[in-house]
């Protein structure tokens, strides 16, 4: 029997699909106060928002008499009629906000209007009102979400831990920092301040604060009739997702489009993307999604061919500044990536570096070879049918493209130098945490960017666990790390709380860490085509082969590929 729903059921359905978590109500109301012309936003929250939530503006605030119809489902101030639907300015527009919020907490309003001699609050418990009176406060509006999901159980336990939540609230509150450089976030977090983000003035000023002033960063722009996007890229060597940030008409999103176009390319497109997009209203509907966190476009070929065309560029424009030809948009300043390290980076005297035979390659997985406690990197192909026999080894000269050429006793040895440099610098510094982490402290401390200083107090504990000091929002130590890389200590804390944040389990996490410092240090190895003595291309060979894993960079990439005596008497009809 097909029977209408209780109001109060209906209620919260509707209201689930709006609010999912704390960072939910966190973009809805941040959007909210961006629409009443804010010029400073303030969060407090405790437990990752799970016990309180509390956001503060100076916008226009709420009459008195309109604060119970705040709260109602399908009342706003921001449409009035279907033609509205179709060019939506604003952030919000179906009055879902409120109503989804006050239907699954315990919440209430502060607002008074600059005009307003007076302002007003209204107190809601699952959307039923139980205090609306005048009350004095300031211009502006203080919202207060208390207890969310004390009436749906069920949601409340799948919420993750505080500080997980809480991460998710700063992620919201940074992302709209980038796109409204002209504004003031504040985040307080059980009694403390967290975070603040003064107006940064411009876009590339508020990326500049939040990946800091070491990082490359590449950009571009196009324009299509009246459609413009622009996109900053920020590479990040260690890493093996992309993290793309969307933003359409000042509206964050998620849009499979844009990101397929920045995936799809030729490129490796790993690491942080920022994508501002400006499109006419009329062009993209936004009413497709009950968060409004995705957007429908009039013409998505375009919309595509549009990011494409602006990811090639800045692709091209990275590859130019690696290669000394002209740089375009990109920063003078480049990467260590793109350096090349003239100094001795071979010592043969090096005790550490005694000669070891070859690890067999492991039957166990055929075409790969196994690394220490089980860790398995696959190969691109197989190009050791055998293990190369160990005794004299001439080195015969260097090929055109660089590859170093030895006579073996079994066969004829072609080895990449910047993959082997690439698996002996990551040995080293993964050398240094089995051995035990031990800390260094820097000759300056190092600024600290400001949108990393929530997420060092997040896991302050876990990153002195691994050797890094502070000295307040000051970095004073980093890991000692053994090698010849040229790690900034930026760069370390960074990758330091990627691999927290991706492992949370304690036993597995310090493994993780120093996984992605090791892959960060392949940065400075040897380029391809740089000229070989004698005794480097030796000592290079020497390091490689006390290597537990000497066959495949980091990578998994061949390091070193021999062609066997069987095989060239075959060649030759011997």
């Amino acid at each position: 029997m097909i029977k209408r729903l209780d109001s109060e059921v209906a209620s919260r359905i509707a209201a689930g699909e709006v609010i999912e978590r704390p960072s939910s109500v966190a973009k809805e109301l941040i959007e909210n106060s961006i629409d009443a012309s804010a010029r400073t936003v303030t969060l407090h929250i405790e437990q990752g928002g799970k016990v309180s939530f509390v956001i503060e503006d100076d916008g226009c605030g709420i009459p008195f008499e309109e604060l119970p119809l705040a709260i109602e489902r399908y009342a706003t101030s921001k449409i009035s009629t279907l033609d509205d639907l179709e060019c939506i300015t604003t952030l919000g527009y179906r009055g879902e906000a409120l109503s989804s919020v006050a239907a699954v907490s315990r919440m209430e309003i502060r607002s008074r209007t600059a005009d307003s001699d007076t302002g007003g609050i209204i107190r809601c418990e699952g959307c039923e009102i139980i205090l609306h009176t005048e009350s004095p406060c300031r211009p502006g509006t203080m919202i207060r979400v208390d207890d969310l999901f004390f009436n749906l159980p069920a949601r409340r336990k799948f919420l993750k831990t505080a500080s997980a939540e809480l991460r998710r609230i700063l992620q919201v509150v940074n992302d709209y920092a980038l796109v409204r450089p002209d504004l003031t976030f504040r985040v307080f977090s059980d009694g403390k301040k967290i975070l603040e983000l003064l107006p940064a003035g411009s876009i590339d000023a508020a990326l500049l604060r939040r990946w800091g002033e070491d990082s490359p960063k590449y950009s571009s722009s196009t324009s299509l009739n009246l459609t413009s996007v622009r996109m900053w890229w920020n590479p990040i060597p260690d890493s093996r997702r992309t993290s793309v940030t969307i933003f359409v008409n000042g509206r964050r999103i998620q849009d499979s489009t844009i990101r397929s176009a920045i995936c799809g390319g030729d490129f490796a497109a790993y690491g942080e993307w920022l994508v501002v997009m400006n499109i006419p209203p009329e062009e993209h509907d936004v009413n497709i999604h009950p968060t409004k966190e995705e957007v429908r476009f009039k013409n998505s070929g375009d919309i595509y061919k549009l990011v494409l065309n602006t990811a090639r560029k800045i692709f091209a424009r990275r590859l130019s500044a690696s290669s000394g030809g002209p740089a375009g948009d990109v920063p003078e300043r480049q990467s260590a990536a793109n350096e090349i390290n003239d100094r001795k980076w071979f010592d043969s005297t090096d005790p550490i570096f005694s000669t070891a035979p070859w690890r067999p390659v492991s039957e166990a997985y055929p075409g790969r070879v196994a690394a220490p406690d089980d860790t398995v990197f696959i190969m691109a192909e197989d190009p050791i049918e055998t293990a190369p026999e160990v005794g004299a080894r001439n080195y015969i000269g260097q090929s055109a493209r660089g590859y170093l050429i030895f006579d073996f006793p079994n066969g004829l040895a072609i080895i990449d130098p910047h993959a082997a440099h690439e698996r002996i610098l990551y040995e080293e510094i993964a050398a240094s945490f089995k051995d035990g982490t031990v800390g260094q402290k820097l000759t300056m401390a190092v600024d600290i960017p400001a949108a990393l200083l929530p997420e060092i107090d997040i896991y302050r504990d876990e990153l002195e666990s691994l050797a890094f000091s502070f000295d307040g929002e000051r970095l004073a130590g980093v890991p000692l790390l053994r090698g010849r890389a040229r790690l900034s200590p930026l760069d370390m804390l960074r990758s330091a709380l990627r691999g927290i944040e991706c492992e949370k389990d304690p036993d597995k996490r310090d493994r993780e860490v120093w996984w992605r410092m090791a892959r960060l240090a392949c940065r400075d190895a040897v380029k391809l085509g740089r000229r070989f003595e004698r005794e480097e291309a030796e000592a290079l060979l020497e390091r490689l082969e006390m290597c537990s894993v000497p066959y495949t960079c980091p990578h998994g990439r061949p390091t070193i590929f021999l062609i066997e005596d069987s095989k060239l008497k075959d060649r030759f009809e011997r």
